[in-house]
């Protein structure tokens, strides 16, 4: 065998080795969108739940990538955003009205793992469960203010 079909061998397994790598990130791709529409219906049904033990709060599908939840109640809402060319989940909160305040938000991380994608706050993997815990839990049941902090807060 020449040169020329060494070649010819050479560049077929580099090419057969590129697209086997964009059909990892493909698959990536694939399971992190999974991971998203999961987190979003896990709080689609936190938010039902919460409405059956007559709690107060909304859940609004935005786009295929982003949600708003909210509490009435609270005057709190937050906004989750899914950026999948970052892998990322950005949960941010808003006040709804002038004298709430809100807690500051932050980001989940999407990284691969052999057969799906896990969620990451910081360097802690987290169930969906734990997810929809850490951004739900501040806006369903806010700390009320102790005379401590409006002793601070003065």
């Amino acid at each position: 065998m020449g040169w020329i079909a060494d070649q010819f061998e050479s560049r077929a397994a580099s090419q057969s080795t590129e697209n086997s790598g964009q059909s990892n990130s493909q698959g990536f791709e694939v399971k992190a969108e999974d991971t998203w529409t999961k987190l979003m219906e896990g709080f689609r049904q936190d938010v039902e739940e919460f409405q059956r033990l007559n709690g107060d709060a909304e859940f609004k599908q935005l786009s295929d990538l982003s949600c708003r939840i909210s509490n009435p109640a609270a005057h709190i809402a937050a906004l989750v955003t899914a950026d999948m060319s970052a892998q990322t989940i950005q949960y941010t909160y808003e006040p709804e009205s002038a004298d709430s305040a809100v807690p500051e938000g932050g980001v989940l991380s999407l990284r691969p793992s052999e057969h799906w994608v896990e969620l990451y706050s910081a360097d802690q993997r987290l169930t969906s469960d734990q997810a929809r815990q850490l951004i739900l839990e501040p806006l369903l049941f806010p700390k009320a203010a102790t005379s401590a902090d409006e002793d601070t807060a003065a």
